[in-house]
């Protein structure tokens, strides 16, 4: 359960001011407003925003969190802000969780925040998938092969795609950073273990020239069906075309091996 206040500041600048207000101050609010959460799930209504919103505050301060802002990638119509929340975790260690949100005013799920709960819970938790999967949808440049090589599980092909500092990092955080060919090598070659690649079905891709930022649906790893979840990744350009960092926000579990 992790709100981050800045989101209403991502609405305000698409041009969203109701439903920026309806987010700061639901008992007010004039417009619909409904998001969803990675533990409460969809959320709508004003009371009950309110009542949630009121339990992130206590939560907030009872964890001592710590927002650090990362980038925010701007479509035309929808933002991506992604952040690291600083807090006090299960055993009092000081954890860094990385959360994304989408925010899409024009959608009937105008916000969707997108984190694993493992770094809060110790496990993995099984979420439903928020949106449908969109079969027409495609990724540009380097992200684009990015993801099908993915889909394919070919390690090398992914680690080709990466600048030679390039960057991923899981969805735990900084634990599961790994930087540079032979650390991408190691880190594809285990995701691949299970039979095959990891095949994305998008839901929406939002870029601008730089960045590519997607949410999808994963129900498969390798040859393991998984149950349908959701997530969005996050892929950086240089200005060679290359991938300079993968940023990776989900609750999906590798298979058993």
């Amino acid at each position: 359960m992790v709100w981050i206040p800045q989101i209403p500041d991502l609405v305000d600048r698409l041009g969203g001011a109701d439903l920026a207000h309806a987010l700061r101050d639901p008992l007010s609010a004039t417009v619909p407003v409904a998001l969803d959460d990675p533990e409460a799930g969809r959320i709508s209504g004003v009371g009950v925003l309110a009542a949630w919103l009121a339990v992130q505050d206590t939560w907030r301060a009872e964890h001592k969190v710590e927002i650090e802002e990362v980038v925010t990638t701007f479509g035309e119509r929808r933002a991506v802000g992604e952040w690291v929340v600083h807090l006090e975790g299960p055993e009092g260690a000081r954890v860094g969780l990385p959360v994304a949100a989408v925010v899409d005013p024009a959608a009937p799920l105008p916000v969707r925040i997108h984190h694993s709960r493992r770094p809060l819970l110790g496990r993995h938790v099984v979420r439903r998938p928020v949106l449908r999967p969109d079969p027409g949808l495609r990724l540009s440049g380097a992200a684009g092969a990015y993801k099908a090589a993915v889909d394919a599980g070919v390690t090398e092909a992914v680690v080709a795609l990466f600048a030679p500092d390039g960057t991923f990092r899981g969805p735990t955080g900084d634990g599961r950073r790994s930087v540079g060919a032979k650390e991408l090598t190691e880190l594809y070659d285990s995701l691949f273990a299970a039979g095959g690649g990891i095949p994305l079905k998008l839901c929406t891709v939002t870029e601008d020239g730089t960045r590519s930022a997607f949410e999808y649906v994963c129900d498969r790893w390798g040859g393991v069906e998984l149950p349908p979840q959701p997530g969005l990744a996050v892929c950086t350009r240089g200005g060679d075309g290359l991938i300079t960092s993968v940023r990776v926000y989900d609750d999906v579990q590798a298979p058993a091996r």
